[in-house]
């Protein structure tokens, strides 16, 4: 897990570090559709990874991964298999190894939502745990490149640790695979495109060991193994001492890993866009900046940027070192002035394992405030001054109903005022943080916001979307349900038969209509009220039958008098009292209970099959289950089927 934290963070700053360099815009996409590049020198890095089994599913719209903030630049999302398996246009991630729990057509909407706040979403392959087989090495870039364009990633991080970790990762097979996987991904998702290349390599890599192999090192570097003692004002003896509370910055040299980038960065350093080195994990070493002037001495070669990897404490492999706040703000104060290689103002910058920690120091900050303090300081090294602006709500395309009032936010910087324009006029300009104003009432329809953002000097910068006011009863964009989803969180809206169902506590597999646990919103006839006349009642006062006919349950309907018959799955039902909409035959403790009219389940003869969507409320009904006759000793509520458990309401019966 360790390593598997260390190369995320490695792969963030990478994919910082790319994105930024060649960074497309947004907005510029919806207006003109034109590729607008940022130069390296004015974007600096802030990437966080983002580890996709903390995911959770849409509550309102939002989710962990959706509420990342704007500070984090670059996120690197992990992480998917290197072996894995997608068919283009499919969208199905079942053969991908990413672990959110939703589908394929969420993912992309979050994507989406992500890249509409400006922040670049990187897709990190490997980790510690998918380079463990032979097989994870049968890598197919194509299937790779068309899941990065279909979900419209900005790029991919190769979170290279063969074996679960980096301790062979300097064998020259693997440097070999490693440079590999680095040109196929760089031909098949070009720069020219947008598209960006990063890594997240330990942080010794780019310091020279020339035993036991002499491509490791490199004579020329003033991070030599030679120099080594020069480079850290260590003594020689302390190479390997790597846990002592002296903190010998020399023990960097004493790793296997030490040098194993430095054969990479001379065959396909040019291709890469960042590297995110991962600094940490790596014993008590204090003076860790010699990690970042190592990778910027080649950074300076071959054009790539370097973020500076750090870990929010606790770092699993120590307690040797720890990146407190005060340490935190002093790297990325050096990252940000230049280092030893007078870096200043080109792109550098910083990352993080992982936005979601908490610091066990203080446990009012995580990465995400990690990643905002570190953010503040490289803006202020910045040498950008002009504004810049993006709407941050609603999202790009959104569907909003008119009867929500909507927040219309955007983030600002280097701005003195922001102005809000609805459909090209101006509703009202705002001079401080923050910039958010409230819209309501509005028409039916497509509609246009913007903002326009100003500084003192007169400069501006403009953000535009679109989106579109529907009927509060609408059942636009309210995702089909799927017999194979998993909806973990209450609340969760899905269409069905044209009507829309939330549920009330985790499911799946559970069909809306015939479980409990989805419960009728709105849609379906007679504008999602079910009933004759409006009322949900079925018409008139013979609580739904039809004028005494007994009908199909409808689960749209609500069933106000007791004693209404319906039929459900080919069974007649009786309510006891007053059923909502919702309220599926079968419940338990619900208000409806099966008709046994001709002594169905009372007797070995007339045992009726086992059905999982029922409860059996009577004692002594006999059931088939599997060509095994049951007779249950007390109430069985639905689900728990026959032999479940050996202590459980039903016993064999001997045929």
């Amino acid at each position: 897990m360790i390593k598997k934290i260390l190369f995320l963070c490695f792969a963030v700053l990478t994919v910082i570090a790319c994105t930024n360099e060649h960074e497309v815009l947004d907005s510029a996409k919806r207006d003109a559709g034109k590729l607008f590049t940022k130069s390296a020198s004015t974007q600096p890095l802030v990437v966080g990874y983002f580890p996709s089994w903390s995911e959770t599913y849409p509550s309102g719209g939002s989710t962990r991964l959706r509420n990342v903030p704007e500070e984090v630049t670059h996120i690197f999302l992990s992480f998917v298999k290197p072996n894995m398996r997608y068919a283009k246009g499919s969208f199905d991630i079942k053969q991908v190894g990413i672990e959110v729990p939703y589908d394929g057509a969420t993912l992309k909407e979050t994507v989406d939502i992500l890249k509409s706040k400006g922040i670049k979403v990187i897709l990190s392959i490997g980790g510690e745990t998918y380079w463990g087989t032979d097989e994870a090495y049968n890598i197919n870039h194509q299937q790779i490149a068309d899941f990065v364009r279909d979900f419209g990633f900005d790029g991919i991080d190769w979170d290279y640790e063969p074996n679960g970790g980096f301790a062979t990762i300097g064998e020259p097979q693997n440097v070999a695979r490693f440079i590999d996987m680095i040109r196929s991904s760089r031909a098949l998702l070009p720069r020219e495109e947008g598209f960006l290349i990063a890594c997240a390599p330990a942080g010794c890599g780019a310091l020279g060991r020339s035993t036991p192999y002499p491509a490791n090192d490199d004579p020329e570097s003033p991070y030599a193994y030679a120099k080594r003692a020069e480079a850290t004002g260590d003594d020689l003896s302390n190479e390997y001492n790597a846990t002592s509370s002296q903190g010998y910055t020399i023990s960097l040299y004493g790793f296997a890993s030490t040098g194993h980038m430095i054969p990479v960065f001379k065959v396909v350093g040019d291709m890469l866009d960042f590297v995110a080195f991962q600094g940490y994990n790596t014993g008590s070493a204090s003076k860790r900046e010699i990690m970042y002037d190592s990778y910027a001495y080649y950074a300076n070669k071959h054009g790539f940027r370097v973020a500076f990897g750090m870990h929010i404490p606790e770092e699993p492999w120590g307690p040797y070192y720890t990146y407190d706040e005060n340490r935190l703000r002093e790297f990325t104060e050096y990252v940000a002035q230049g280092g030893k290689h007078n870096r200043a103002g080109q792109g550098d910058g910083v990352m993080f394992w992982q936005l979601l920690q908490k610091s066990a120091i203080n446990p009012a900050l995580d990465g995400i405030d990690y990643s905002k303090i570190a953010y503040n300081i490289l803006e202020n090294y910045s040498p950008v001054t002009t504004p810049s602006v993006r709407i941050a709500s609603p999202v790009n395309n959104a569907l909003i109903r008119e009867t929500e009032t909507i927040q219309f936010s955007a983030n600002a910087k280097r701005a003195a005022t922001v102005s809000f324009y609805i459909n090209n006029q101006l509703i009202e300009t705002i001079n401080t943080d923050p910039f958010s104003i409230t819209l309501s009432k509005l028409s039916i329809g497509e509609h246009t916001l913007k903002v326009i953002a100003s500084n003192n000097q007169g400069e501006t910068a403009i953000d535009e979307i679109k989106i579109k006011i529907i009927d509060a009863n609408s059942v636009e964009n309210v995702p089909l349900w799927k017999a194979d989803m998993t909806y973990a969180t209450s609340g969760t809206e899905v269409l069905y038969n044209q009507k829309v169902w939330s549920n009330k506590w985790w499911t799946q597999g559970d069909e809306p209509g015939k479980s409990d646990v989805w419960q009728y919103v709105r849609g379906g006839d007679d504008n999602g009220n079910g009933g004759d006349n409006g009322n949900g009642d079925g018409g008139g006062n013979n609580g739904g039958n039809d004028n005494g006919s007994i009908t199909e349950y409808d689960p749209a309907k609500s069933y106000p008098v007791a004693g209404t018959i319906v039929i459900y799955q080919g069974k007649k039902y009786k309510n006891k009292w007053w059923a909502n909409a919702g309220d599926t035959p079968g419940t338990a403790n619900g208000p409806w209970e099966l008709i046994l009219e001709n002594g169905e389940g009372t007797t070995p003869d007339k045992a009726l099959p086992y059905d999982i969507n029922l409860a059996y409320p009577n004692p002594g009904t006999f059931v088939i289950y599997e060509g095994q006759m049951y007779k249950n000793k007390w109430y069985v509520s639905i689900g728990d089927y026959p032999g479940k458990d050996l202590w459980g309401p039903w016993e064999m019966v001997n045929k």
